[in-house]
């Protein structure tokens, strides 16, 4: 179905930082992968434990993984970039460093993508995963559709980041991620929505997400990200005269986020 060529056709971008606990599996699962016409990008992120040795040695094994070493901590987003800058494929697809990808993912999104060459960038859904990799009870039901993808993109982000592989034309076009920690795939979403991208999720669950300690018991409201997000949907609100962004401004708010969780806390006592 693929035409092989001397150049990967999918370039695969994981960000690496302090991972060595969950790295060599998060890899192994892209180079198991049915579909095998890849590059590995591995950026280690100035890690100051063993994933830069776990690293090196799967590049050891396997002359597809690309080893990079950042000499500064460059975060996220401009990792990503630098990434993207270095990429061969005419596709990148995003992996993060705690996460497993099931067997058929790539297959199953280049399909995808081969017979709906209309489509920019292709999601899935996810299974929430603990730290030991046992499946805990959240699993993501994305909209599917180009238009459910982007109406609700007025509030909130409906593509999971690890999940996505796009043509590289998106993120060029877009001159990749602004630099908005914690949301700069939110940012990036809305950036090729504004500018005509075509999106698409799979109802599949082709990604397996790590949930830490940290993040399941901390569902404190942060107003520094809260603000950040804040500040892009207002200025693309007046840029594009887009009312419906106002709703998500107050998504973004305290109060909010209050009624938001109370309302779910409600929804829960009541099915108990």
């Amino acid at each position: 179905f693929f035409q092989m060529t001397n150049e990967p056709l999918i370039s695969v971008i994981i960000s690496c930082y302090n991972a060595e606990k969950y790295v060599e599996e998060s890899v192994r699962s892209i180079i198991h992968q049915t579909y095998d016409n890849l590059e590995i990008i591995v950026i280690n992120d100035c890690s100051t434990d063993k994933t830069g040795s776990i690293l090196k040695n799967l590049a050891k094994e396997d002359s597809r993984i690309n080893y990079i070493e950042n000499i500064e901590n460059l975060k996220l987003p401009r990792t990503l970039n630098k990434g993207i800058g270095l990429a061969k494929g005419e596709y990148i697809a995003r992996m993060d460093a705690d996460d497993i990808a099931i067997s058929n993912r790539i297959e199953k999104q280049m399909n995808f993508l081969y017979s709906n060459p209309d489509i920019d960038l292709i999601g899935s859904n996810v299974q929430s995963i603990d730290s030991q990799g046992k499946k805990l009870h959240y699993r993501s039901y994305m909209p599917l559709t180009h238009e459910a993808i982007t109406n609700g993109l007025y509030w909130k982000s409906t593509l999971m980041h690890p999940s996505i592989l796009a043509k590289k034309s998106f993120f060029k076009d877009l001159d990749g991620y602004n630099i908005i920690p914690y949301a700069e795939d939110y940012d990036l979403w809305i950036r090729g929505f504004l500018t005509g991208k075509k999106f698409h999720n799979l109802e599949d669950v082709l990604l397996l997400y790590r949930s830490h300690d940290k993040q399941m018991t901390d569902n404190r409201f942060n107003e520094k990200h809260a603000k950040q997000i804040r500040g892009f949907l207002l200025e693309y609100l007046i840029k594009y005269n887009k009312p419906m962004f106002l709703f998500g401004i107050f998504v973004q708010t305290r109060i909010a986020y209050s009624i938001i969780h109370k309302t779910a806390s409600l929804r829960q006592r009541f099915k108990g």
